[in-house]
């Protein structure tokens, strides 16, 4: 009776080994299952947390892009509105009638050209943000645009020297021989495809809304 006892005790002492070995191990893998669920929560949050931030930034950069688009639009109008040009009553005294004239256009395409500024300037703190949080393609889609910004504005500063009645005549020689070499863009094409300028402008901005697009899926 007591070896039977003696071999229970033993087998009993064995079996709480084993117990406790296994309860170790499905601890063990308790902690590893919880411990795998909280990452891939993590990394599902994290992915969700880029998506929506991609989806915001692009928003807010297709927004942009469009506002831009549609100033350089507003900006190469062959017509003004009479808000535009008009000139205060200090402003024309004394003033000639070609004098006049001039400075109606030049306060005009100041006007329209400042409206294309302030359409552009959040436009650079929104590629900042783009190579934070992606790279530097957006910022290199939107080249071709600046270019043609430049180009525009550049044409109008040239153009509005060469007409001006005050500036001496050699020197608006000069400039018209400069204008002379560059394309005509001051005002948009009526026809239905537009113009050069008008088509290229359409083409880069293409670029860059389907770039953005993209980054919204």
């Amino acid at each position: 009776m007591s070896i039977c006892f003696a071999i229970t005790d033993a087998d009993w002492a064995i079996t709480k080994d084993v117990f406790s070995v296994l309860g170790t191990v499905v601890s063990a893998a308790g902690v590893a299952l919880a411990a795998w669920i909280g990452f891939s929560g993590l990394a599902t949050w994290r992915r969700q947390l880029k998506g929506t931030s991609d989806h915001e930034l692009s928003r807010r950069a297709l927004i942009e892009l469009y506002r831009y688009r549609d100033a350089m639009e507003q900006a190469r109008l062959s017509g003004m509105l009479g808000w535009e040009f008009q000139l205060s009553a200090d402003e024309a005294a004394g003033l000639s009638f070609a004098e006049k004239n001039h400075l109606e256009m030049r306060k005009g395409y100041q006007r329209r050209l400042e409206v294309l500024r302030a359409a552009r300037e959040p436009i650079h703190l929104t590629l900042l943000d783009s190579e934070a949080v992606w790279d530097k393609t957006l910022t290199e889609l939107y080249m071709p645009l600046f270019k043609l910004h430049h180009e525009f504005a550049r044409y109008v500063e040239l153009t509005l020297i060469t007409s001006d009645p005050r500036e001496d005549e050699d020197d608006r020689s000069q400039y018209r021989e400069i204008l002379s070499n560059r394309r005509k863009i001051m005002y948009a094409s009526p026809d239905e495809n537009g113009d050069d300028f008008s088509q290229e402008f359409e083409k880069a901005c293409a670029v860059v809304e389907a770039y953005l697009k993209d980054k919204r899926l």
